[in-house]
């Protein structure tokens, strides 16, 4: 009889964790399905505009501020992009700088300096240095295409397609292209990545943010961004909660 208990234990313990470790699996496997339409999505979105030339008054600055005004705008195109893919404010911050970006990135731990090692992948976010002077200033973002290209273990170029930039021959400067850019180039070295947390977007903080526009006054900025950091709270609280 204990012998027979104990068969069935043991079969239970296994019964469940092949039932667990399946659910894992298709959990994972759920995400990364998620993380890679919505990359395919913001490149799709980024290219289908290759070729567009505007001046800094356009369709992407006026979806930014609402209104027609002149800005510098490759940062904005990024969040454009982001934007098509259900990814802005949760896994794209929506903004007009560079640093400001880069600096979203770095608080969240999603940015590698480009000397980490780190190999950028399709749907991440390039910061460019485009003076060329030894620093890791950025003066320009794009988006990632394509996974770097490494030789001898380290990276030496990388496919990014970018707005407010110029064409294939490197003339004016308010088009959007696609390029292989070296790292080290001698027209822009590459500062870092930032590897954005696609798969966290959709949630109830990323469905709610996509339904407000967050161009209006600064007090609903500030009042609409702490709402989003609750809500973004809450469900990690929920999470944790169901791991326990």
């Amino acid at each position: 009889m204990k012998l027979k208990k104990s068969l069935k234990r043991i079969v239970s313990l296994i019964l469940a964790f092949i039932l667990i470790s399946g659910s894992a699996c298709i959990l994972a496997f759920a995400v990364e399905d998620t993380r890679t339409q919505i990359v395919n999505t913001i490149v799709d979105a980024a290219r289908s505009k290759i070729g567009y030339y505007d001046s800094n008054i356009n369709e992407f600055t006026t979806w930014y501020y609402g209104y027609d005004t002149e800005a510098s705008w490759c940062t904005i195109f990024v969040s454009w992009c982001a934007d098509q893919g259900g990814a802005i404010g949760t896994a794209v911050p929506k903004r007009s700088t560079c640093d400001s970006m880069r600096n979203w990135f770095k608080r969240k731990g999603e940015y590698y300096p480009a000397e980490s090692g780190y190999v950028p992948q399709k749907g991440d976010i390039v910061f460019l240095n485009t003076a060329v002077d030894g620093t890791d200033a950025v003066h320009h973002v794009e988006i990632v295409t394509e996974s770097g290209f490494i030789v001898k273990k380290k990276v030496v170029n990388v496919k990014c397609i970018g707005g407010n930039t110029s064409d294939l021959n490197y003339n004016g400067s308010e088009y959007v292209t696609e390029k292989v850019r070296p790292v080290d180039g001698s027209r822009a070295t590459v500062v870092g990545y930032a590897h954005p947390s696609y798969e966290k977007s959709l949630t109830p903080a990323g469905d709610f943010h996509n339904t407000l526009d967050d161009t209006s006054t600064a007090i609903f900025k500030f009042l609409y961004s702490k709402l989003i950091s609750i809500i973004i709270k809450l469900e990690a609280l929920l999470m944790t909660a169901t791991v326990v």
